[in-house]
């Protein structure tokens, strides 16, 4: 059994993220876990649009993704998010990609984020996106 919190964010597959035998290709995944963090992080009481508003970027600096189980078109991913590690300017980030059909894991990623303001330098992590604990 998984350890991640509910899904915060689910994708219908569209038609134009799929391959020749009409399952989703693997580049769809970037956009999906895009996604996810985005509404993670409104969860979190901080739209990204604030945060960039406030001068604070979150640079993706790693991305990986394993890809389990095959997702066909028109169906339903359902995606988790939880805090792997939390620093004082960076996190990571995992995720896991149910199919929503059986509950099957079909995906699990990570992303190292640092955050920077518009100068590019180091800036700490606002406060909604520090994890207790870690």
């Amino acid at each position: 059994m998984s350890d991640f919190p509910p899904p915060v964010h689910r994708v219908r597959v569209r038609y134009c993220e799929t391959d020749r035998m009409a399952v989703a290709h693997h580049g769809s995944y970037v956009a999906w876990l895009e996604e996810a963090r985005t509404e993670w992080m409104r969860a979190r009481g901080k739209a990204y649009r604030q945060m960039e508003d406030e001068g604070n970027l979150l640079q993706v600096i790693e991305f990986t993704c394993c890809y389990h189980k095959p997702v066909d078109y028109d169906e339903i991913v359902a995606i988790a998010v939880r805090v792997a590690e939390s620093g004082r300017a960076a996190l990571v980030l995992e995720y896991e990609c149910r199919r929503q059909s059986d509950s099957a894991v079909c995906a699990t990623g990570r992303t190292k984020l640092a955050c920077v303001g518009r100068d590019g330098k180091l800036r700490r992590l606002p406060a909604e996106l520090v994890e207790p604990g870690l």
